[in-house]
């Protein structure tokens, strides 16, 4: 990784080793592992908003969790290294869900009030 206006080299954001992370959501044996790295990374989840994505990794376990919000972790096996599971994780989040999601939109707005719909008697 290398530092680049606050990009990696794969043009992501750089990972933030962290001391400690809120570990509910993570699982037993990956946050218990001996060789355990925790890092964060800015990434906007919802349109501008961005938001921080823990990541929890452990090389001899060759596996990592990656973590946003109150969303359930998301679990990547056979990765090379934290970098890796952050761009898979990216790419993921990405492409799993419709671009309508993808942005915020603001309830449109026509410039009166909701009127009641008149009721239908039958004759």
């Amino acid at each position: 990784m290398s530092d680049d206006g606050g990009l990696c080299s794969c043009g992501l954001a750089i990972l933030e080793p962290e001391g400690s992370v809120p570990l509910s959501g993570f699982s037993r044996e990956l946050r218990g592992a001996p060789d355990v790295q925790r890092f964060r990374f800015p990434f906007p989840l919802r349109g501008d908003a961005v938001l921080p994505v823990h990541l929890v990794y452990s090389a001899a376990r060759r596996t990592a969790e990656v973590k946003a919000v109150d969303l359930k972790v998301y679990r990547v096996e056979d990765v090379t290294s934290p970098c890796d599971a952050q761009a898979r994780w990216v790419a993921w989040w990405r492409t799993s869900r419709p671009a309508s999601a993808r942005g915020f939109l603001a309830p449109r707005r026509v410039g009166r009030f909701p009127r009641p719909m008149p009721r239908f008697i039958a004759p």
